[in-house]
């Protein structure tokens, strides 16, 4: 077993509802491909900030603007340092590029979406996660001895001695970071009662589940021939009550069956998109993926 097969665990989630999903949590192996492309685009957009304003002829036209200029890549510095993590994982739902590229998003251990709250913390802490730092001498025989060289022992320290692989940040956030397994497809279930197909119908045209609730409705389907019928009808009342008013069907609709038909609605729809679009040298290889919207769970 390889290193990283070994550092990369499961993390099983049960929410209140007694539902229970499961997360590939991201050992170091997998984070540190993404923190370096985050430093590389952020390296990439300060140097074509620095280009600009020594090719504009600003500085040049107008002398006083020269020590602005400084003022301005230091001020950028400081931003895309402390602020790059904060507002990215805020907006894309626990994300930044680097970790969209290498396929990582950020979770609350209860596996909600982080916060801005939550987004804050752990991006400032990072610098103790960084931590011990080593002597800049270590890099340049000629520097002076400043301790500037992080070896982020912290960080690999804590993720080794925790179950859920957390740096610093994440134990004081209450985050962790998991793969996101975009590529998770359902089987394809039969689902012929007439109750169902009826509803269908009726879903409001615009009504999109989110790909966590996909899952959830996915999970309900695939299992709810073995959970006994009282016990399913109170199950799929707890997952569509928020949504319910959302749907479009009647509020004394069957929630087994509504569950049921927004299942196969979703699927029928991705699966029509894959037969339309799929070319004649790749039919027997490809299968419908189904596409969602970002998680909001």
């Amino acid at each position: 077993m390889s290193a990283e097969a070994a550092l990369d665990l499961t993390a099983n989630v049960i929410t209140p509802e007694n539902i229970q999903f499961e997360y590939r949590l991201a050992g170091p192996f997998r984070r540190f491909p993404a923190f370096f492309l985050d430093i590389f685009i952020r390296a990439a957009i300060l140097t074509s900030l620095a280009v600009f304003l020594a090719c504009s002829g600003i500085t040049r036209l107008l002398p006083s603007l020269n020590m602005l200029s400084g003022i301005l890549l230091v001020l950028s510095y400081f931003f895309f340092d402390w602020f790059y993590g904060l507002f990215f994982e805020t907006i894309w739902n626990g994300q930044t590029p680097g970790k969209r590229i290498s396929g990582l998003r950020v979770l609350s251990t209860d596996g909600r979406p982080i916060s801005a709250y939550q987004a804050t913390i752990r991006n400032f802490l990072r610098l103790g996660d960084f931590a011990p730092f080593a002597s800049l001498q270590m890099v340049v025989a000629d520097a002076p001895p400043v301790y500037w060289v992080p070896t982020a022992g912290v960080a690999v320290l804590c993720m080794l001695l925790t179950s859920r692989l957390q740096r610093l940040g994440d134990l004081a956030a209450g985050t962790m970071v998991v793969l996101d397994e975009r590529k998770w497809v359902p089987p394809r279930l039969r689902l012929d009662d007439p109750g169902i197909n009826a509803l269908i119908p009726a879903i409001a045209p615009n009504f999109r589940m989110s790909r966590t609730m996909l899952r959830t409705v996915a999970m309900y389907v695939e299992r709810r021939n073995r959970i006994l019928p009282q016990r399913r009808r109170e199950l799929a009342a707890i997952l569509t009550k928020e949504i319910i008013d959302k749907v479009g069907v009647p509020p004394a609709s069957d929630p087994d069956l509504l569950l049921c038909a927004l299942y196969k609605r979703e699927y029928d729809a991705q699966w029509k998109i894959h037969e339309k679009n799929r070319s004649p040298e790749n039919e027997k290889t490809n299968r419908p993926m189904l596409s969602s919207p970002r998680s909001d769970r």
